[in-house]
């Protein structure tokens, strides 16, 4: 009989968080404690001490972050509490505890400035608050853990738990006549319910260490990501005001504040190498992910 597995979950209300929670709860391995920011806020050293220092527990899973690139620029001290101190901080105590932790984190990490897909042994040069305070937590998490920590990047994540581009993209087009998307930033789009579902591939995993990229395989612009909602969602039957997007440039984008590092798609072959597993391509995640959303819509 297998033992149970005590699993915390760091930032379980927010959208990969409310995946990993509803996925593993319902498993009879694993006993999980999952903590919103109201109950573990990783910006309060103090809150941390004391939601984690009581339990007992195999595995911390940290999905919780500063992650408006905006804010982390206008207010760096808070970004580098919730993105490098408050992970550092849970990383010790798993060390303390001997427990795992996995660390999920960004492709903001990488300066984007070249085209080509990211490798994990790539070099770091993050452009912006948002990226370094991720990056000094990766570093703080692994050398806290060594063996025992695991970094996984992932970017453009999508799910039914939180509002994301899709949804937006969708909800514009039925609105509007004219919609825009960035034609000329790059990344790979990750639905929440397949992270949660590969996560899982590495629990037992001994090689799962240092640096993992996770998330849907294929790379596009935020323009064909778009583009390819509009399109599944037209198939099913969704009445739109618009139907194709209007490209634009990312220098057009005068309302933001923060620079956004415009080639981060990140490769999967490690994961793949480590569990078996190639992740699925985003556009039948995506697609499955819209028909879900849009039967619900229809029932309620």
């Amino acid at each position: 009989m297998e033992e149970t597995k005590n699993i915390v979950i760091i930032g379980g209300r927010g959208r990969i968080g409310s995946a990993l929670t509803r996925r593993y709860s319902s498993n009879p391995r694993y006993t999980v404690t999952s903590f919103g920011r109201k109950e573990l806020d990783l910006a309060d050293l103090a809150s941390i001490d004391s939601a984690l220092i009581g339990l007992e527990f195999d595995l911390v899973i940290n999905a919780a972050a500063m992650t408006n690139v905006d804010a982390c620029e206008q207010h760096p001290e808070t970004a580098k509490r919730a993105n490098t101190t408050g992970p550092a901080r849970v990383a010790e105590i798993c060390r303390n505890k001997g427990a795992r932790m996995f660390h999920i984190s960004t492709d903001y990490v990488y300066d984007g400035a070249s085209p080509g897909l990211r490798h994990e042994g790539d070099a770091t040069e993050p452009t912006g608050i948002y990226g370094q305070t991720k990056l000094d937590g990766e570093n703080a998490v692994l050398a806290a853990l060594g063996e025992h920590g695991l970094i996984i990047r992932t970017s453009w994540v999508f799910g039914p738990d939180r509002p994301s581009f899709p949804d937006m993209v969708l909800q514009w087009a039925c609105e509007r006549e004219v919609v825009e998307a960035i034609d000329d930033k790059w990344s790979c789009p990750c639905y929440s319910e397949d992270f949660a579902q590969y996560l899982e591939l590495l629990f037992d995993n001994e090689n799962a260490h240092g640096v993992l990229h996770l998330c849907n395989s294929g790379s596009c612009s935020w323009f064909d990501y778009g583009q390819a909602v509009l399109s599944i969602a037209e198939a099913e039957g969704v009445v739109l005001k618009c139907s194709d997007l209007k490209p634009i440039e990312l220098f057009q984008m005068d309302r933001f504040i923060a620079p956004r590092p415009m080639h981060t798609a990140m490769a999967t072959v490690k994961f793949a190498e480590l569990t078996g597993v190639t992740p699925r391509g985003w556009q039948v995640a995506l697609r499955e992910y819209l028909r879900s959303e849009l039967a619900k819509s229809n029932d309620a």
